[in-house]
């Protein structure tokens, strides 16, 4: 009996689904993703509205064993916009019938057609099927909200929608990243513990997929140098942050992020590195020469620190941290404070 297939699908035969589930072809609806999974005797499929979907369950598909290569793969994703089947195979049969797009196995000669309810999302009576090409032409994107894509049509302002169950790469960093960002670590303070630690950790878990699927990715490497950094894992934050700026010396952001760790680590040559190359960048920077002047200050180079910070304070009179910083070199330079040697000494009263 063939099978309706709708949006993206993704077919798989029932002989490859034998040799690699316990219960074969019928523990199919253990692993199906949806309501829109079902088979006949020679084939089974699940129906995506959305690529991204049908890719998540195809990845679940090869760790149960099954192959999508070669000649005669075990299973294909098909777009029914325009019948496309990837990758080609010589088992698929595709055929139009009564607007459906219906799969059977080649040489199998049944007539009788398993599809959805009518009442079901996926009528295609109710879904029009867009190209990439289409919607960028026609369409702009409104919003994502609790799993459903909202579009707006340029020519009517009609509103259209596309429901996904996964999440894109952007998606997972966006979620992860301000995890991190609202539970940083300032510098000078102590690592995060208890619930805050446990949801930085979360969030590292979603960003190392992510580090390995995109290693050229300076952001990823840094939401991690920062989150490794929040939990008091200062050397491997300190790895993240020297891989991001290899990977965009031009940003001063990682420059200060990667000397925040070096600090904390008490690695003054990597973190004096790190800060004379980010105030190259932007030798007028006054934020970033007042954070060269402390790292002068605390590696033992105070004349040079007096020197920086005099400068900042110049260029930017009213940055009150700057100015606590030149009054903390000047009582060091006049004999009146005990040079600091970390962070953490320079930021505590004076004795």
């Amino acid at each position: 009996m063939p099978i309706q297939i709708q949006c993206t699908a993704v077919v798989i035969r029932n002989d490859a689904l034998e040799r690699v589930l316990e219960d074969g072809a019928a523990g199919f609806a253990a692993i199906a993703p949806n309501a829109m999974s079902y088979g006949d005797e020679k084939l089974s499929q699940a129906s995506f509205m959305a690529p991204v979907d049908a890719e998540e369950f195809a990845k679940l598909l090869e760790l149960h064993g099954l192959d999508r290569s070669g000649d005669s793969p075990d299973f294909v994703i098909v777009q029914t916009r325009n019948q496309a089947v990837e990758p080609e195979c010589d088992w698929l049969f595709l055929f139009e019938y009564e607007g459906r797009l219906i799969a059977t196995l080649r040489g199998w000669d049944s007539r009788k057609v398993i599809a959805p309810a009518d009442d079901s999302p996926f009528n295609p009576d109710a879904i029009q099927h867009y190209s990439d090409e289409e919607i960028a032409e026609k369409f702009e994107f409104v919003e994502r909200k609790d799993g459903i894509d909202t579009y707006r049509e340029k020519a009517t302002g009609k509103l259209v929608y596309q429901a996904r169950q996964s999440e894109t790469p952007d998606e997972i960093f966006a979620r992860a990243f301000e995890t991190v960002w609202q539970l940083r670590r300032e510098p000078g303070m102590p690592a995060k513990t208890g619930d805050e630690a446990a949801q930085v950790e979360d969030a590292i878990d979603e960003l190392q997929p992510l580090a390995a699927k995109y290693p050229d990715a300076a952001n990823v490497a840094l939401a991690l140098g920062m989150a490794w950094y929040t939990i008091g894992k200062e050397e491997k934050g300190q790895r993240q942050l020297v891989r991001a700026v290899e990977l965009e010396p031009e940003n001063t952001i990682l420059h200060k992020e990667l000397g925040a760790i070096c600090l904390a680590r008490k690695d003054y040559p990597v973190a004096l590195d790190t800060a004379i190359k980010a105030v190259a960048v932007k030798p007028d920077d006054a934020e970033l020469l007042g954070n060269l002047a402390v790292i002068q200050m605390l590696s033992g180079s105070v004349d040079q620190a007096e020197a920086t910070i005099e400068h900042a304070v110049r260029l930017s009179p009213e940055d009150v941290v700057n100015r606590n910083v030149q009054g903390i070199i000047a009582d060091v330079v006049s004999g009146n404070r005990k040079r600091p040697e970390t962070l953490e000494e320079m930021m505590a009263p004076p004795e």
